[in-house]
């Protein structure tokens, strides 16, 4: 009996097989199995798909790549691929659009919903005889006007999680997915897929930032060259790197890709591969000024930044003479602002002065050049009052309300008036500063201006500074200069009780112990106080000889 039971299962089993449309069978050819692993190589998550062209593109889930570092398809024949980009994804219905490296067998996907109360069929994945499951369409919802949210009468065989489901025609209907919350079988229309369309600002998209995996670049030009800038902004190297090298793929013929490689390869130390994409930059650009001052940028940017790894092509020189022919080709400011740059590395301040300040009077006037002229005054070692009058000129640039750009001009005004003596002036700016800042400062900032305040006789303003400073940072400098403005203002008793905590600090740090004595023999104890005075003296204080000669 038990082996008539078995006859009658197995011939069941052919008659359904039979009775299975020939383009059913056929899908099979386009199903794979995904895996995705992270950067360690560990396999993070498995799943499988469907290719709906002979190109590369497949959908599949997105949950899959979530998190993954790289992942790599197989195919009905065994064949092993590489995923390169992701076109799309989307979260709530689980569905990712993206491209493998290789040709591949792609199905078609259905034009028409399939009807509630139709007959689809699931197609697993094998490398021989793939399992095909007939099932039934329960029930058909709508989303977005136009796509169809199946839920399907089949029990699922084991491991076919996003294997397509197909009409009779062979035609993609969607991908078995399993509800977290009843487990019963779905699936989302593999049409909504068709949705994601890649444009420049794709690239920010949340979910896609989740994974490693490059996002695709746009067809159109302008659209990709806004991606590939956007690219750049990503923390994940790896990624950035992908998306160049997707970009160059595709508009070979385009010099943004090579020149924006450069700058990746400029920064891992590779100068001569640099080199080379940007001669190749140079060599394709219609726009050969711009290609120039791009190879002139990145030079500058290694040799200001990198000065101790020398590369013999590179100089300060070679920068100088591209950025040169970019302005020969197109007079710029731009390119006469990198060539003062350029020269004021190469020290020659007074040719980088004079360009800057020829920029205040072009197109590019901003409050940046007074600023750099101001630099080129300093280090020409020029009167304070050049450099404040270069200084005044970029506020008078802002408007006010004043912005936070604002901000680094009045600390440096701030600067510059406390070595003129104008104290209460500086001390203005650097409230100013703080403003604009809101307050948000490390302790140096407080000492900085407590030291100007005391400069200023503004005491009872540097006590508060000096206090917050030594809150934010427990660094002896601070705690000591606390303990010597409490004895300035006569508050002995403080100022004794902050050196003592001083040398509680750093039980090595002179000043400390200067302070305690000075503090001890004011509050009348003048043994202990000239014996600190005497360790302050053998820790190397220059001021303790003179001090133990006043009191003793």
């Amino acid at each position: 009996m038990r082996i008539i039971t078995t006859l009658l299962i197995l011939l069941a089993t052919q008659l359904q097989m039979v009775a299975q449309p020939a383009a059913v069978k056929n899908a099979a050819k386009s199903v794979f199995t995904l895996t995705a692993f992270n950067k360690d190589g560990d396999i993070t998550g498995s799943s499988h798909g469907v290719f709906i062209d002979n190109d590369g593109t497949a959908i599949s889930d997105w949950s899959v790549f979530d998190g993954a570092h790289h992942a790599v398809v197989i195919d009905a024949n065994g064949k092993k691929m590489d995923v390169d980009y992701i076109f799309g994804a989307n979260e709530i219905y689980d569905m990712a659009k993206f491209h493998v490296k290789g040709k591949t067998t792609g199905a078609i996907l259905a034009s028409n919903n399939a009807a509630a109360g139709s007959t689809i069929y699931l197609v697993g994945y094998a490398l021989k005889n793939p399992e095909i499951k007939e099932a039934k369409v329960k029930s058909v919802e709508t989303f977005m006007e136009k796509y169809a949210y199946y839920l399907i009468d089949i029990e699922a065989p084991d491991n076919t999680m996003n294997c397509p489901f197909v009409n009779a025609q062979g035609q993609v209907v969607g991908l078995m997915q399993m509800s977290k919350l009843d487990y019963k079988i779905n699936a989302t229309s593999a049409n909504y897929a068709t949705d994601f369309k890649v444009m420049g600002f794709t690239v920010n998209d949340p979910t896609l930032r989740r994974t490693s995996i490059p996002t695709a670049i746009p067809d159109e030009v302008e659209q990709a060259k806004i991606s590939l800038l956007l690219a750049g902004q990503d923390a994940d190297s790896a990624k950035y790197a992908g998306t160049i090298e997707s970009f160059i793929a595709k508009f070979p013929e385009l010099p943004e890709g090579y020149s924006t490689r450069a700058q990746m390869k400029m920064s891992y130390n590779d100068f001569a591969g640099a080199t080379r994409d940007m001669e190749t930059c140079i060599k394709k650009s219609t726009e050969k000024d711009d290609a120039y001052y791009t190879y002139a940028r990145i030079i500058y940017q290694k040799e200001v930044f990198k000065p101790d790894m020398p590369y013999a092509a590179w100089s300060y020189d070679k920068a100088l003479e591209l950025v040169q022919q970019a302005y020969t080709i197109n007079p710029l400011s731009l390119y006469k602002h990198l060539e003062a740059q350029i020269l004021y590395s190469k020290k020659e301040f007074d040719k980088a002065h004079d360009i800057f300040i020829s920029l205040t009077k072009s197109d590019m006037r901003n409050p940046e050049l007074f600023y750099e002229a101001a630099q080129c005054k300093t280090q020409l070692q020029a009167p304070n009052e050049e450099r404040l009058a270069l200084i005044d000129s970029a506020i008078v640039m802002f408007n006010k309300p004043y912005p936070t750009g604002a901000a680094p001009y009045f600390i440096t005004r701030a600067n510059i008036l406390e070595e003129m003596g104008q104290y209460r002036k500086a001390i203005a700016d650097y409230n100013q500063y703080d403003t604009l800042m809101l307050g948000r400062h490390d302790a140096d900032f407080y000492y900085k201006r407590e030291q100007c305040e005391v400069k200023g006789k503004l005491y009872q303003q540097a006590l508060i500074d000096i206090e917050i400073a030594t809150r934010i940072s427990q660094e002896p400098l601070y705690v000591a200069e606390k303990a010597s403005l409490l004895l300035r203002l006569n508050k002995n008793e403080e100022a004794l009780e902050t050196a003592e905590y001083c040398v509680a600090m750093d039980s090595e740090y002179a000043e400390a112990y200067l302070i305690k004595g000075v503090a001890q023999i004011h509050l009348g104890k003048k043994k202990e106080g000239l014996e600190a005075l005497a360790k302050a003296k053998e820790l190397g204080s220059d001021q303790a000889d003179a001090l133990i000669a006043k009191y003793k």
